[in-house]
Formats: C-alpha cells, sequence, structure tokens
C-alpha cells in the first residue's frame, strides 16, 4: 500500500469536504430537459467523492486498484481469470456475464475490502455467482499485497445498474485496464469513458483482444491515433491474439506482458506511487469544472422551481383579483335568477314606468310574499344556485389555467403525469361551494335579522317577510356600477329596483351598507373556495421543493478549490 495522504494539503483538503456537503444537499427533484444529465452528473460526483477521494485522503494507506473495464463480451472476465491463472470470476456466452464487481486481492488486504471504506453502500459476499447486488471478495494469494483487480460490470450492459456500476468501479480505482476488441475498439461507448479519464487524468491501458495476426499492425497504429486525439496517447497498448482458451483461460504466453506489467507496477513503490499520485491528482483538478457544471444543472432546477411557483401565485392572485369582476358585474342575475326577479316585483308592469309610489311597489312585494305565491323563494334559491355556479366555474377555471401554464413547461407537464389529481379540480368542490354559498346565505339572514330588531326597520321587514328581503339584498349585492357594462340598461334597472326597495326597508345609507357587507362576504367565501383549489399544487411543490441557491453554493465550493489548487 501507498500514502496518499500527503498529496493533498488541508486547504485542498477542506475545499473537498465542503464540496462533497453541496454536492450532497443538491437536489434534482424537477424533471427538467436536462434533468437526466443533471441527476448523472450528481451521482458521478457524489461516488467519485466518496469511493475514490475520500478513502485515499482520509485513510494513510488503501490498496492500488486496477480496474478491468470494457464493452460486453470483450473478454474481460476471462482476462482477470487468466491474470489469476484460476477461475475467480464468470465467464461465458452469457450476457451480461459480470454483474456485480469482483475484487481479486491479496488476503492481507480483506480487512480494507470487507470494511465500509470501499463502495460502502453495497454488501459483501464471497460467492462470484451470486444475483444478489455486492461487491464480491476473492482473496488470491498470486495477487501482490497492496494490490487489488477489479472486474467491472459491462459499461455498455442493458442495464442501467450495471452500466452505472461499471462507471463508479473505474472511477474509484488508480488504474484502469481497459478491454476492448479487434472489431469492436471504435464504439462510442467505451471512448465516452476513455475521454472522462484523459480529462481526470486517469492511468490507462489497453487490452486489445482477438486480435487476428495478419491486422495486428493496422488495428494497433489506429487504435494508437485514436488514444492520441482523445489525450491518451502515452496509455500502453497490449495486443492478445485471437487464440483457444485452455481450462477456459488464456495461455500464458498470450498475457504474459500484461501480467509482466502488472507486476512490475505493483511490486515497484515508486512506479505505483507515480501512478496514484497522478490519478488522485487529475481527479481533485478536473473537480472544479465538474462542480461548476453541475451548478449550471442545478441553477436550472432553481430557475424552473421558481418560475412554476411565480405561475401558481400569479394564476390564483389574478383569479382572486378577478373575482369582484364575476359577482359584481350582474351575470349572477341573468337567466333563471332574472326570470324569478320579474316574477317577484310584479312581472313587466314595473318597466313601462314604474309605480307612482314605492309605497305600492312594497304592497305588490308584500302581496307575493305573503299571499298564495311565494315568489321570495324561488328568487332566493335561482340567486344562490347561480352563484354556485359561477363560483364552481372560478374553481375549474383556475385549475385548468394552472394546469394549461404548466403543460408548457417539461418540469410542469412531468408533475402533472405524476400527480394526475392536479388536472382536475377536487372530487369535493360541489359539496364545498353548496356549503361555502349556503353558509354565507345563512349570514345574510342572521343580518337582516339582527337589523330588523330596530324599530325603524322591523316593521319593513316584517311586512316584506324576511325571506323577501333577503332575496331583495342578495340580489342587489351581486351588482356593482363599478363593474357593470354601461350597455347592459335592463340589468342596471333591476339593480336599481332593488336597491331602492332595500333603501325604502333599512334606509338608503344602511342598505349601502348592508349590501356592500353582504356583498365582502361573499366575496371572501368565494376568495376561501378558489384559494382551495391551490392546496394540491402547493403540496407537489412542496414535495419538489429546490433548495434555494444550491446552485450558488456549488459555484463558492469549486471557487474554493480551485483557489487552494
Amino acid at each position: 500500500m501507498t500514502d496518499s495522504k500527503s498529496a493533498v494539503t488541508p486547504p485542498v483538503g477542506g475545499a473537498l469536504s465542503d464540496i462533497a456537503k453541496r454536492v450532497s444537499e443538491t437536489r434534482f427533484t424537477l424533471q427538467t430537459d436536462d434533468f437526466a444529465d443533471g441527476r448523472e452528473l450528481h451521482r458521478q460526483l457524489s461516488s467519485e467523492l466518496t469511493d475514490y477521494l475520500f478513502p485515499r485522503i482520509n485513510r494513510t494507506q488503501t490498496p492500488f486498484m486496477i480496474a478491468v473495464g470494457g464493452s460486453t463480451g470483450a473478454g474481460k472476465s476471462t482476462l482477470v481469470n487468466s491474470l489469476v491463472g484460476r477461475t475467480v470470476t464468470p465467464a461465458g456466452v452469457r450476457r451480461p456475464t459480470t454483474g456485480n464487481p469482483i475484487v481479486v486481492h491479496n488476503p492481507a488486504d480483506t480487512k480494507f475490502f470487507e470494511s465500509q471504506s470501499f463502495l460502502s453502500d453495497l454488501p459483501r459476499s464471497t460467492d462470484p455467482t451470486t444475483q444478489t447486488p455486492s461487491v464480491v471478495l476473492i482473496p488470491d494469494d498470486g495477487v501482490e499485497p497492496g494490490t487489488a483487480v477489479l472486474d467491472c460490470p459491462d459499461i455498455d450492459s442493458i442495464a442501467e445498474s450495471n452500466r452505472e456500476l461499471a462507471r463508479r468501479i473505474l472511477m474509484s480505482a488508480d488504474l484502469w485496464m481497459f478491454v476492448t476488441t479487434a472489431n469492436r475498439y471504435a464504439d462510442a461507448a467505451p471512448w465516452a469513458l476513455l475521454k472522462d479519464a484523459a480529462v481526470r487524468n486517469t492511468s490507462v491501458a489497453i487490452v486489445l483482444d482477438r486480435v487476428p495476426p495478419q491486422a495486428n499492425r493496422e488495428v494497433r497504429h489506429h487504435l494508437s491515433s485514436l488514444l492520441s486525439e482523445a489525450g491518451l496517447a502515452n496509455s500502453p497498448i497490449f495486443a492478445v491474439a485471437e487464440l483457444e482458451l485452455e481450462d477456459g483461460l488464456l495461455p500464458h504466453s498470450a498475457i504474459y506482458p500484461i501480467r509482466s506489467w502488472i507486476s512490475q507496477v505493483s511490486s515497484e513503490g515508486r512506479s505505483q506511487d507515480r501512478i496514484r499520485q497522478r490519478t488522485l491528482t487529475g481527479s481533485i483538478s478536473a473537480m472544479p469544472a465538474q462542480v461548476k457544471s453541475l451548478a449550471d444543472f442545478a441553477e436550472s432546477q432553481e430557475t424552473t422551481f421558481d418560475r412554476l411557483q411565480a405561475s401558481l401565485d400569479q394564476t390564483f392572485r389574478s383569479a382572486d383579483e378577478g373575482l369582484a369582476q364575476v359577482f359584481s358585474d350582474g351575470r349572477v342575475l341573468h337567466g333563471e335568477v332574472n326570470a324569478r326577479w320579474q316574477d317577484f316585483v310584479g312581472t313587466g308592469q314595473l318597466f313601462r314606468g314604474l309605480e307612482p309610489t314605492m309605497a305600492r311597489m312594497r304592497d305588490r312585494i308584500s302581496a307575493a310574499v305573503t299571499g298564495k305565491h311565494d315568489a321570495a323563494s324561488p328568487l332566493h334559491i335561482a340567486i344562490l344556485r347561480s352563484a354556485a355556479i359561477s363560483l364552481r366555474e372560478q374553481a375549474i377555471g383556475v385549475v385548468e389555467e394552472v394546469g394549461t401554464t404548466w403543460v408548457r413547461d417539461s418540469a410542469g407537464s412531468a408533475l402533472l403525469d405524476a400527480y394526475p389529481e392536479l388536472r382536475h379540480s377536487s372530487n369535493d368542490l360541489e359539496d364545498s361551494v353548496k356549503s361555502a354559498v349556503s353558509g354565507w346565505s345563512n349570514e345574510v339572514n342572521a343580518l337582516v335579522r339582527e337589523i330588523g330588531q330596530g324599530k325603524k326597520s322591523k316593521a319593513r321587514i316584517l311586512s316584506f317577510g324576511v325571506g323577501g328581503v333577503c332575496a331583495v339584498v342578495e340580489y342587489a349585492a351581486f351588482w356593482d356600477p363599478k363593474y357593470t357594462n354601461a350597455g347592459d340598461q335592463a340589468s342596471r334597472n333591476d339593480a336599481n329596483v332593488a336597491l331602492s326597495l332595500a333603501g325604502t326597508i333599512f334606509g338608503e345609507q344602511e342598505a349601502v351598507n348592508l349590501i356592500g357587507s353582504i356583498r365582502d362576504r361573499f366575496l371572501t367565501t368565494a376568495a376561501g373556495i378558489v384559494g382551495g383549489c391551490r392546496a394540491p399544487f402547493d403540496n407537489v411543490l412542496r414535495l419538489s421543493a429546490v433548495p434555494a441557491r444550491q446552485a450558488g453554493a456549488l459555484r463558492a465550493s469549486g471557487d474554493r478549490l480551485e483557489v487552494a489548487l
């Protein structure tokens, strides 16, 4: 084992700890257009810090780890078995063969690998064929003490978990031994990882497997040029001819150069230290740029969350501000309400010139209320029904408007898909509206009765009847000249009649105050119903909350490391 702690100064160590803290606090909760890339980078940084950097920084000595990686069917496991000299990892025609990382190490290093210093979230196993996700530990005296060979899952496995684990193992190693074939060395998947290795200055050796003798020179030359373009010009290339296996292993002569090179690296402390320090320094040096890239993705999360929150605020604010227009411009009084009102005031005779005196008007309404035909109750019911319908429409409308806005945003659309209840109003909206409007009506009744206790109004209220008076003031409450269309003269005349009647009963100023209070109470009730439709959206945003200023914290931690370097 070798000491890697000396390569990290206290300022660098402190900066890395700060980065680890900021990365752990970063959340990718919204499915933005760049969500997958951001989450993948976040996972990679977390793994690199946990699996590679901190074990080497916080421990005086760690084994020198050589990761054997490559594409499906490249011959990784066969190579590992051949290097060890026996079958320690499954190899065969089934794909993928390797699902768990297999660590072949000297028995003297067992304690390190059994501890939580290496891939701490995975359990340990000694069975290479186990299907349970785990780190399979294979002690072997043939491996140099302080050195371990890691057989990775396929980097292009059909299983995403295998691909992620393969990258994680590679990033936790000091040296990569990348296995490819003469037919597949130019595939895209390996080169994406090899370019990452170049950025991190990771030491890489290439094993070119199954090379036909006649193509050896040409393939090696082309592969060398590709490595140079990727920034890996100094990577050694070991070519293995296409040979028959002997008891499942490559012939000794075929792998002798590779085994000798590994033995030399493992036994020579200076060579091992040089490779280790190069990889460690490269990993740390590449960290600031990666952290800044993660900050950009994190900022996208913040911006998107703020945008969804702002659109929700704006939609409900506009809906709340629009309630006064909806319930004061007379639209509630149209249709059935208007018909019942005409019946209540004595059909059309009123509008052919009105009665000579308000007293005669009062007598006609009093007769309608107290006689055989009760015109107040149908009017009252029609007003409540119309108000409830309009209120329900406003509640449904604001929910639909938020949905229409969010669906145009990839993150908002994903939330609507994940929480389909957001696409429609709650199932109990109908009952809530009925209860709210009924409660408002009861308040109106109580107000009228309370005012009716005074001597001035009591006789008039009794003359008209409480139900009739309530119907009049309710009718008047849904009309306010500030919100009405000047061309709607019919509605204006009806509302003025209601206001005049209320003035006759309570006195002009008292009537204005009462109707204003009734209108305000209904608007408060309506705001409660419409505002209540926001709760499901708020709950979803709460569950998807993005930490404030996480991007800024990441950038600051990256800058701190850059300065420390």
